[in-house]
């Protein structure tokens, strides 16, 4: 790797100091002891001279880099996508994406923290905290990115209002939805539980959900029907059947960011928070899927 600068044993950062670095990381915020731990085993410091290639453009990424002095620019097909300084990371949305890594190079000297792809991932599934704080990570930019709504309101999409069943949704039924998601190839028992934590909820049209700032406490996964997400700027989108509004409300620990009223009958499936997590921890596996969808949209939104 260009300009990697190798340390000896004894110029290496101690374990302490990687955890000490880590913790000074706002990436980082809220994870506990254990998860820093766990991170800084795994991880090593290195050094590169301006211009230096850190992660080759189109190749699987190798690591997640967490900048400790200097910039990293990143860019794709010679475009400039964003520039990462002190106290941010380049990485970890390809590494949960499954996809190349945009060119990273180093804007004057540079120093990283870097931990390796494939221990980032099953940290994500040892450590809770990490796995809570990550998806807060991602939640909150893709908010930021959605201008507070569900979707982009620069790119409304078709809304499908699926078929309104008047009986309701039975275990089976909701397993089999689960298959036919991004969540379909989790073991039987993840789904299980999923499910079991799912509650049907009926909307006649016209229904106020959640106003603007009201605490964020549950999602709603929209089976059928069509709901107006109104954004206090006046701003809006509909969505429709096969939609979750809220999650992202949820895992940015920030109150509703918008209006949801909605525009025909609904029928949705609705998780409280304080059961997600309850799955989370027996079921990490979830989150991680979670992860990845997030970070497939932030990919796609750089594009």
């Amino acid at each position: 790797m260009n300009g990697l600068v190798n340390l000896s044993e004894g110029a290496r950062a101690s374990l302490r100091d990687r955890i000490l670095l880590l913790r000074s990381q706002p990436t980082f915020e809220g994870l506990d002891d254990d998860g820093l731990r766990l991170l800084a085993e795994h991880g090593r410091t290195a050094v590169y001279r301006d211009g230096d290639v850190i992660a080759p453009e189109g190749e699987p990424p190798r690591f997640v880099y967490a900048v400790v002095e200097g910039e990293i620019v990143v860019s794709r097909k010679g475009k400039a996508v964003t520039v990462r300084g002190a106290g941010e990371a380049f990485g970890a949305l390809p590494v949960l994406a499954r996809e190349p890594s945009m060119l990273a190079t180093a804007r004057g000297e540079t120093r990283t923290l870097e931990l390796p792809a494939v221990a980032f991932e099953s940290a994500l599934t040892e450590n809770y905290s990490l796995l809570r704080n990550t998806l807060r990570v991602l939640g909150t930019s893709i908010l930021s990115m959605r201008v507070s709504l569900p979707a982009d309101p620069a790119a409304p999409r078709v809304v499908d209002e699926g078929t309104y069943d008047p009986r309701p949704r039975t275990m089976v039924q909701r397993l089999l939805q689960l298959r036919q998601s991004q969540f379909g190839h989790l073991n039987l028992e993840a789904l299980v539980d999923f499910a079991r934590h799912m509650v049907e909820v009926r909307y006649p049209a016209g229904v106020l959900v959640w106003s603007a700032g009201d605490a964020s406490d549950c999602s709603l996964h929209v089976d059928a029907g069509r709901v107006r997400c109104t954004a206090p700027d006046g701003s809006s989108v509909a969505v429709g059947s096969g939609f979750t509004i809220g999650v992202l409300d949820v895992w940015g620990t920030r109150r509703r960011a918008y209006e949801a009223r909605t525009e025909t009958p609904v029928i949705a499936a609705r998780i409280a928070f304080d059961s997600l997590l309850t799955v989370l921890e027996i079921h990490p596996e979830v989150g991680l899927e979670i992860l990845r969808g997030f970070a497939r949209d932030l990919l796609a939104a750089r594009r």
